[in-house]
């Protein structure tokens, strides 16, 4: 359940309520809300077991107008496809039976945050349960007045040609004054900040799936070991940019020129240069390629 739902998270980025947005604007941390007094409390989730491999889902139900016929056709391709998938990634894990992603993600967090002396983040505390009961007790349990989150996922793309890695970001305040219930305090409409960045770490000279499954995992996995690291090392410089993201920017990114890349639907093209393109879709997905 866990494998999609950070980079379905870009296409529909907090769920923000129609009420919510008017409210505030979560996905930008404006200045009078970047310090905290006393300091952020961290907290990483990394739900994972595994690398997961991720399928485009079917839509021949949404072709057809909806349907019991049409969701069942879904579900068979769907079914297919995640077997297909199942069968690619078998080797890729095998060789990653002694990779440790947790620490990545734990090193990713501390250098985004040690990056930002305003951030104020203590040390980080890691967990694997990004639910809202597990975030609400972590923010009853906090002297601080304030958790940041970093919920971490990682993926190959449906053909094997890349490897995904994104972490959604998380402000959630331990008291306010609007709230009724304790547990709204994770609803979009009363966080103070929520927003996820993606890096794309693309296979040079990529091809079929079957063989881009075999050169993830040939060599002990050598390269599916450097592709992750390059993109956890690039997670830690996405997200204090996101952090500092401002609304200007957002307008102006929002407004640049789309990408004609099928893999980044109606993202926009914010950089491109040496190491790789930034795009912004929501949030901030950095693609670059594997140097070997």
């Amino acid at each position: 359940m866990f494998r999609t739902t950070l980079f379905v998270a870009l296409a529909a980025l907090v769920l923000v309520e129609p009420a919510a947005a008017q409210r505030r604007n979560v996905s930008i941390l404006p200045d009078s809300s970047r310090v905290v007094e006393g300091g952020r409390a961290v907290h990483v989730n990394v739900a994972q077991p595994e690398l997961a491999a991720a399928i485009n889902p079917s839509n021949v139900s949404g072709a057809m107008g909806g349907g019991l016929i049409g969701a069942m056709i879904d579900s068979s391709i769907q079914s297919n496809r995640a077997g297909r998938a199942e069968v690619g990634i078998t080797p890729i894990r095998a060789t990653l039976f002694d990779f440790d992603v947790d620490a990545l993600a734990m090193e990713a967090t501390s250098a985004a945050t040690s990056a930002l002396p305003w951030f104020g983040g203590q040390p980080a505390t890691f967990g694997r349960d990004p639910s809202p009961y597990a975030k609400n007790a972590a923010l009853d349990a906090t002297g601080a007045a304030q958790v940041a989150f970093f919920d971490y996922g990682y993926d190959v793309s449906p053909d094997f040609s890349s490897v995904r890695v994104t972490a959604l970001i998380t402000l959630a305040n331990k008291v306010d004054a609007s709230v009724r219930r304790p547990e709204q305090r994770l609803q979009p409409r009363y966080l103070a900040y929520s927003q996820a960045v993606t890096s794309v770490v693309q296979l040079p000279n990529a091809s079929t799936p079957d063989e881009n499954s075999v050169r993830w995992a040939a060599n002990d996995g050598a390269l599916i070991r450097q592709g992750l690291t390059a993109a956890f090392a690039d997670i830690s410089t996405l997200i204090p940019r996101a952090l500092q993201f401002t609304d200007a920017e957002r307008q102006a990114a929002a407004a640049a020129p789309r990408t004609a890349d099928r893999t980044f639907p109606g993202a926009r093209i914010v950089e491109q240069n040496e190491t790789g393109t930034l795009l912004f879709a929501g949030g901030l997905i950095h693609v670059q390629t594997l140097t070997q």
